[in-house]
């Protein structure tokens, strides 16, 4: 009964060696010629980090909170100046709070066409915000001085909306740099021009 069974089997190569680290023979497996290779393809859109959208949305109720926290903690409100020289202090508030909408609005519209150079970006909304919101105020009350006798006296409501802009659009924040430069500085006719930076809300069309 047996013996038909050992006629059956496939021969075994004896010489071939056995031990640590070999396996026994068989058919190939994984890349090669003839077998087929995973490939991936680098047009292929790449989905939104999802950390990335809860980092924006803790921003943005950080800055909620600081916000009523300032109108109903007496010891908050004593402590926090008004005014920082002729700018109201609420600028960094504004200017943070813009940077936070805009990497809100670049999650939602490009989160199936993300562009991960990006994640830096969003990382840093609140800080870049309120800065480029305080300078961009401080700089158009600048300009608003330039050229008038009688010193302009805006509202504080108008460079919230500065700030906010400026902390929303880095293009504008640019911009505003470049007319300010042209009108302290007066470069020459062949002077290169200030460029708006790309759209860096995470997406990877223009």
């Amino acid at each position: 009964m047996l013996e038909p069974l050992a006629k059956d089997r496939s021969p075994v190569d004896e010489s071939a060696p056995v031990g640590p680290g070999t396996r026994p023979p068989g058919p190939e497996v994984g890349p090669g010629p003839g077998r087929p290779t995973p490939t991936t393809d680098p047009a292929a859109p790449v989905k939104m980090p999802p950390h990335i959208f809860y980092i924006a949305t803790a921003y943005l109720v950080l800055l909620l909170s600081l916000f009523v926290a300032y109108f109903t903690v007496p010891w908050l409100h004593a402590h926090v100046p008004l005014k920082l020289g002729p700018i109201p202090a609420g600028v960094v508030w504004f200017g943070a709070t813009g940077a936070v909408i805009a990497s809100l609005y670049g999650i939602f519209a490009h989160n199936q066409d993300w562009k991960i150079d990006f994640n830096y970006w969003h990382y840093c909304r609140p800080l870049f915000g309120a800065t480029t919101g305080s300078i961009g105020a401080a700089i158009y009350l600048v300009l608003l001085t330039i050229g008038n006798k009688t010193a302009p006296n805006p509202d504080f409501l108008t460079f919230f909306v500065v700030a906010f802009v400026l902390g929303f659009a880095d293009g504008a924040f640019v911009q505003l740099l470049h007319k300010v430069t042209s009108v302290i500085i007066k470069p020459g006719d062949g002077a290169p021009s200030a460029k708006a930076p790309p759209d860096k809300c995470g997406s990877k069309a223009s």
